[in-house]
């Protein structure tokens, strides 16, 4: 019986990594300040005392990569099946693209410092790679180990690795470079001309959620049923349409790989199609199932366990090979966030703008935890609005974001081609994206901004 213990012990060593992380955090007042999650906090205790480091826990690498994997797309399934709210501000509508060409920006600059290195001091480098920036930054862990992990049929060793690791560092980004950026604005307020206001001390209040409870089945069964009804159609739907096109040869092959490591997009969709038809059945009845409140706390739990996973399942031995690469790119990843961020955000948002300012860059290196931990530095209660802009933002930019699945796609082709050209149109086509976004959409806020 030991040998069908594997994931479920790995959850339980996750679990207790997150619970000491949790006491340390209590019990040690200067790592508050750091605004490091717990999450992430349990993820470096894994990488320290597991098989990679003082040998104390015995977990599997790839068991956790593949939780990771699928942690990422049923939390994406949880927050798309949440009631979505009507109408939306003009700032979250701008979030929403600024999300969209961060994704871009970073796209540029990691493939661009790729394309550089492999035609320089690094020869084998696989070229994507440098993909893995906006991936880990923006999107987080779970889609940098799934794209790398993808990739790894095709040369990439240890691409999944090393998409965690990008990731993993982008949390540093958020935690020090995040504190650090902020304390220097709010310093700075008059230099740099942004308004900012002392965040006000107000008394936590404990508020009572009232829980969905039915007289056959509990309120939370009936969310976790939702979900896994949604991931097994999304299984489904990737399981036969990509046996389909993958007998279109090369590109129906890789486009069928790109597929499975977008599997929680192809998630969403179907979890927002599933949320309507519910929406309309609805109508009819009173009772309400789907309960926003629970599917939010299944997310966070399911986003907890995923940070502190993805973290725990780097091993340093297998990304030595990548190690100058991953620093070179990551570094000049985090500077280029830094400005772009603080560049745009001062033209954008007309309030709250150090509060988007540091929120973004947040979520843009790390994860929406991250960024909620730097807005609490200067909206305590979150009165500015800025938390609301970045979940409704992030739904749109999801949508304006689907470009990008073909152009990642472009380089892979090339790769098993052998057309290093592939590399160029890549690099245009992320260049092009970017343009097209910044004349038909930042120019016309930048106008609208100045009337």
């Amino acid at each position: 019986m030991e040998g069908n213990w594997g994931f479920v012990s790995d959850i339980m060593i996750i679990s207790l990594l997150l619970g000491v992380a949790m006491i340390i955090k209590k019990s040690i007042r200067p790592l508050n300040r750091l605004l490091i999650p717990n999450s992430v906090l349990a993820g470096f205790l894994g990488m320290a005392l597991g098989p990679s480091g003082l040998k104390l826990l015995d977990f599997s690498f790839d068991r956790l990569g593949t939780l990771v994997y699928h942690l990422m797309a049923i939390g994406f399934i949880a927050i798309a099946l949440k009631k979505r709210r009507t109408g939306s501000s003009r700032s979250a509508v701008n979030t929403g693209f600024f999300i969209a060409i961060s994704y871009a920006i970073q796209g540029i600059v990691g493939f661009s410092i790729a394309m550089i290195l492999v035609y320089t001091f690094f020869p084998n480098l696989f070229v994507p790679f440098g993909l893995l920036l906006p991936l880990g930054f923006a999107q987080g862990p779970g889609q940098a180990y799934s794209m790398g992990t993808q990739w790894e049929a095709l040369g990439f060793t240890n691409g999944g690795t090393i998409g965690l690791t990008i990731a993993t560092i982008g949390f540093l980004w958020a935690a020090f470079g995040g504190i650090a950026m902020l304390n220097i604005m709010v310093k700075r307020k008059k230099s740099i001309g942004i308004p900012i206001e002392k965040p006000k001390v107000v008394e936590r209040v404990e508020t009572i959620v009232k829980d969905y409870e039915f007289s056959d089945i509990d309120g939370m069964t009936i969310q976790v049923m939702s979900i896994g009804s949604v991931y097994l159609v999304t299984y489904l739907f990737l399981k036969y349409f990509t046996a389909w096109i993958g007998n279109f040869g090369t590109f129906g092959e890789t486009f069928a790989q790109v597929l499975w490591g977008f599997h929680f997009v192809i998630g969403v969709i179907f979890a927002f199609s599933f949320r309507k038809g519910y929406d309309i059945i609805r109508k009819k009845k009173k009772i309400e199932y789907l309960n926003s409140f629970l599917l939010q706390r299944v997310a966070g739990i399911v986003f907890d366990y995923m940070v502190a996973a993805s973290i725990a399942a780097i091993s340093l031995e297998l990304i030595k090979e990548y190690i100058i690469p991953i620093f070179i790119i990551t570094t000049a990843g985090g500077i280029v966030t830094i400005l772009y961020t603080i560049y745009f955000s001062k033209r954008i948002y007309r309030k709250a703008v150090l509060e988007h300012i540091v929120t973004f860059f947040g979520m843009h290196t790390g994860t929406i935890s991250t960024g909620i931990a730097l807005l609490r530095e200067v909206d305590p209660q979150f009165e500015s609005g800025t938390a609301e802009d970045m979940v409704i933002g992030s739904g749109l930019a999801l949508f304006l974001g689907l470009p990008l699945m073909i152009i990642i796609n472009i380089p892979i082709l090339g790769f098993k081609l052998g057309k290093p050209i592939y590399y160029l149109y890549t690099l245009g086509a992320l260049i092009l994206y970017f343009g097209l976004f910044y004349i038909f959409w930042f120019l016309k806020v930048k106008r609208s901004n100045s009337k």
